[in-house]
């Protein structure tokens, strides 16, 4: 997985890049650019990493970024290794702050687009209504060929996300970006490893090891990083991955919780509690639950 500052292939004459992504999986580094994205997946799933927020992510999922925060999606393990029935589409649009002149920032009534573009600093999730709502527009915008058309939904789209009640924001207050390459080269390096190794539970002597670093060194540069201790971040891509798991509903409980790298069952409920706020057994009944509801 080779790390980067990603480039954004934005012509000087466009306001902004439309990119419709269909590949056997997501852009799988973590990466930053300054320009803001919006996304929306419409097929694939697997685990979101925005700054220090990480949560599963599948069709429909809508994100608003903004610019220099760190992310990547990191598919499921079929995406890789080629056995997924499907492949990874979505919709981003790319676009700089200043795109349509200084002089836009200082008209007066749009102090909450302003707090939309704020939050989106840290990451902003859409659900709900205004989810369906705003996902919509943005097929019409790939219907429409022309620049000012473009534009006009573009600008909707920002009106009905700040008009949006139904969204919260992923990355931590205490998180800052670090928009230097270096940076991202070496926590993709440690991400990388603990995604690919997570089920074996790598101790931290080990991942400080890979990272060339003493342990004490590793934990405060991991903490400074990530805003999150090793031992968190390690449940929290575990218990990612478990929540897939119950929502196909083909192991039992227990099963997962050995498959995922927990050898105490106890343990395993607890720590899921902790950071999905709901037993394992009631996280699979409410999204059992809601695919049984008919459309």
């Amino acid at each position: 997985m080779k790390p980067l500052l990603k480039i954004i292939d934005t012509q000087q004459q466009e306001a902004f890049q439309l990119l419709r992504v269909d590949e056997p999986f997501f852009f799988p580094s973590w990466h930053f650019h300054p320009e803001y994205e919006i996304m929306l997946v419409l097929q694939g799933r697997g685990i979101r990493f925005v700054g220090d927020s990480i949560e599963r992510f599948e069709a429909g999922d809508l994100v608003f970024l903004g610019k220099d925060i760190p992310h990547f999606y990191r598919s499921d393990e079929e995406y890789y290794t080629g056995k997924s029935p499907e492949r990874s589409k979505a919709l981003v649009v790319y676009f700089k702050e200043y795109f349509l002149g200084d002089a836009f920032w200082n008209l007066p009534d749009i102090e909450v687009l302003k707090k939309l573009f704020d939050d989106a600093k840290r990451g902003v999730r859409f659900r709900g209504e205004a989810k369906e709502a705003i996902a919509a527009k943005i097929g019409e915008l790939c219907e429409h060929s022309t620049g000012i058309e473009k534009v006009i939904d573009l600008l909707s789209i920002f009106q009905m996300m700040s008009g949006a009640r139904n969204y919260d924001i992923l990355s931590s207050r205490g998180f800052s970006p670090y928009p230097v390459k270096a940076e991202c080269d070496r926590i993709n390096q440690v991400y990388s490893y603990i995604l690919d190794h997570y089920t074996a539970s790598p101790t931290l002597s080990e991942v400080s090891a890979h990272a060339n670093m003493s342990t004490a060194a590793f934990c405060k540069y991991f903490k400074s990083r990530t805003n999150k201790t090793y031992t968190r971040f390690l449940n929290e891509i575990k218990i990612g991955n478990a929540c897939r798991l119950l929502i196909e509903d083909r192991l039992s409980i227990s099963q997962i919780c050995f498959k995922i790298g927990f050898n105490n069952l106890t343990h395993f409920n607890s720590q899921f509690k902790r950071i999905i706020g709901r037993t394992p057994s009631r996280y699979q009944q409410e999204h059992l639950e809601g695919a049984n509801i008919p459309g």
